[in-house]
This record gives C-alpha cells, sequence and structure tokens, in this order.
C-alpha cells in the first residue's frame, strides 16, 4: 500500500542541503542544470511542486474503482495526494486585472482566452501587445492547467474560464517535430499543429522553467529542484502493462530508499521530455540516457477507464491507450 501522503514524506535516508536539496544514502546530489539555466535560477528554486489534478478518478482497468480500495487504486494518480493548484485574482499586462495568479508556479495567467482561433504568429503577436512581458506558454506551463479527473472540459473552471468549445485547441510556444504543440481541453491531450493553422490563445506572464536536475543516489536517481520529485534515472528495460507497471515501482528500491511510485500524467510532462532543446528551457532530455520510448503513467481517462495516459519521451506527445499495451516505465517519488 501506498499512503496518500507519499510525495510528502521523507524517507530516513533522504536529508536536506542547505539549498533545500535531497542527500540520497549519503551520496552529495550533483547539479545537471544545463547551460541555458542560470547558476541562481537552480539555487533560489524551493520545490514547490507542479500542480497536480484534483481528480479522485480510479480504475481497475475495466470500470471505475474507490480510489480508497487500496487493493485497486493504490498509486493511482487519484490516490496519491499532491500539490492542488492555487489560484488568486491578480493583474495581467498593461491592464489593471483580467488575470490570475498561480501561486505554485509564481504565472499569472490571462482568465479570459481569445475570442477567436488565430494563427501561431498572430498569437504570438496578439500575447507581445499585451504587455507586461505576456507570451505564449511552453507545453509544460500549459498542460499545468489541465485536470485529469475532469472531461469535456479537463479544465476547472474556478477561476480560469472554460473555453467556448471544449474541442478548441490552445496554441504553445514549444516547437514540435513537425509544427507546435497545441493542447486540447475536452480532455487534456496534446498534438502538433502546424503554425498557418488555427488555435486558440491564452497568454501567460512569468518567467520560464528552467531545468534544475541533481543526480542522487550513486547516479540513480535525479532530483528535480522544481517540484522536490526524485525520479529513477534509468527506466525499465523491459515494457508493462498499466498494472504492471504500478506494481513495478510499489516494489522499486533505488539508493537503500523505497517509496516510489508511477508518476501522474502531469508529473511526467513537467520534466519537459521531447522538448526542442534551445526552443524551450525546460528540456532534459539530455539528463535522462533512455528518454525515447512510450512511458505510462498513474492517470487512467476519466472518460474510459480501460485506458490510461501515456507520454512519448522522444516526440513529448500525450496520448491514451488500452491499459493491456506494453510501455516503459520510469518510477518517481
Amino acid at each position: 500500500m501506498i499512503p496518500p501522503f507519499a510525495r510528502f514524506v521523507a524517507w530516513p535516508l533522504l536529508l536536506a542541503s542547505p539549498l533545500g536539496c535531497e542527500i540520497v544514502a549519503g551520496i552529495e546530489p550533483r547539479r545537471l542544470a544545463p547551460a541555458a539555466a542560470p547558476e541562481s535560477v537552480c539555487t533560489e528554486i524551493a520545490g514547490a511542486g507542479f500542480p497536480d489534478s484534483a481528480t479522485r478518478f480510479c480504475s481497475d482497468g475495466a470500470s471505475e474503482v474507490s480510489c480508497d480500495d487500496t487493493s485497486l487504486g493504490a498509486g493511482q494518480d487519484g490516490h496519491v495526494l499532491g500539490v492542488l493548484p492555487s489560484y488568486t485574482e491578480a493583474p495581467f499586462g498593461k491592464a489593471a486585472g483580467g488575470g490570475v495568479r498561480d501561486e505554485i508556479l509564481d504565472l499569472v495567467w490571462e482568465s479570459d482566452a481569445a475570442p477567436a482561433p488565430v494563427s501561431w504568429e498572430e498569437a504570438r503577436a496578439r500575447c507581445e501587445k499585451r504587455g507586461g512581458g505576456a507570451r505564449l506558454p511552453s507545453r509544460v506551463e500549459l498542460v499545468s492547467l489541465v485536470d485529469y479527473g475532469r472531461d469535456g472540459p479537463a479544465i476547472n473552471p474556478s477561476m480560469i474560464s472554460v473555453p467556448t468549445s471544449s474541442t478548441d485547441l490552445y496554441w504553445t510556444a514549444t516547437s514540435a517535430m513537425d509544427g507546435v504543440w497545441v493542447v486540447g481541453f475536452v480532455d487534456g491531450s496534446m498534438t502538433s499543429l502546424d503554425r498557418t493553422l488555427a488555435a486558440r490563445t491564452r497568454c501567460v506572464t512569468g518567467p520560464p522553467r528552467a531545468s534544475c536536475l541533481e543526480e542522487g543516489a550513486g547516479g540513480e536517481t535525479l532530483i528535480d529542484e522544481r517540484t522536490g520529485l526524485v525520479w529513477q534515472r534509468v527506466s525499465t528495460p523491459e515494457v508493462s502493462s498499466w498494472q504492471g507497471a504500478l506494481a513495478f515501482c510499489a516494489s522499486l528500491m533505488l539508493g537503500d530508499a523505497k517509496g516510489f511510485r508511477l508518476p501522474s500524467i502531469k508529473e511526467l510532462v513537467s520534466l519537459g521530455l521531447g522538448d526542442s532543446a534551445g526552443e524551450d528551457p525546460t528540456s532534459t532530455a539530455m539528463s535522462f540516457p533512455d528518454g525515447e520510448g512510450r512511458f505510462w503513467s498513474s492517470t487512467p481517462v476519466a472518460a474510459a477507464p480501460s485506458e490510461a495516459w501515456l507520454l512519448d519521451g522522444l516526440t513529448g506527445r500525450i496520448d491514451h491507450q488500452p491499459v493491456a499495451m506494453k510501455a516503459r516505465v520510469r518510477c518517481v517519488r
């Protein structure tokens, strides 16, 4: 059984360094921040986390089950309590209002998206005209708004406006292999779109996220200073079904430490795997020697309990597949 507060347990072999980083099994972590991320960016990070989906949806691979059922729901996204989103009203760009501040990521979003779909260049120009450093969000930032416990649309409307049409796609600033990444808020899927086509725009202000990783446990783990998560650096060479992936992570031990679990889809996205190096500062592909392949998340699909979400580590695409499909596993704690 993995307790609901597993993300915040301080395991006996983990110590806090003066910078708030973790030392695993007595080995000082080695920072792996790329040249694009200045040292000062990393040292000021407090590991506040990444906004989790407020989901309580769990599956036995065929139908919905209670997330409190430890024999069926343990380790799933809806069973593990994460850092829930926290928004407050704030000014946006040159305007006195019209924005909401993400207290976790220190970003300010437009509370209302652009009224009509436009091309990528038009979307970028629109954000610049808002002033105050407004810009298109990276794909990691935009996915932070998705609530994978909801469907049609997969977004919490409490502070952020619900799209006019739940099937609308939203531009990001992150290049894909064949265009630009867009996020669809009908269910949180991600795909690429040609820059000349039309999608909606939601601008953001705030410093772009930088990749700040440290080695732990003699190189067996990577510690993300942005989120405080400790990642299995080398994933499993074998592929597994979704239930097999959940069970594997629950039994994993690295650096003499237990407490690993299968990451949620938002946690996987937070790593920035598949982002184009030099175009998005969240790129961490070089830190993981085996980032290619499809990786299971602990997030079942709210509208299809026989499927779960995956991340393609090579392209960065998010999609969902039947739980019997085989995919790779990278655990986290």
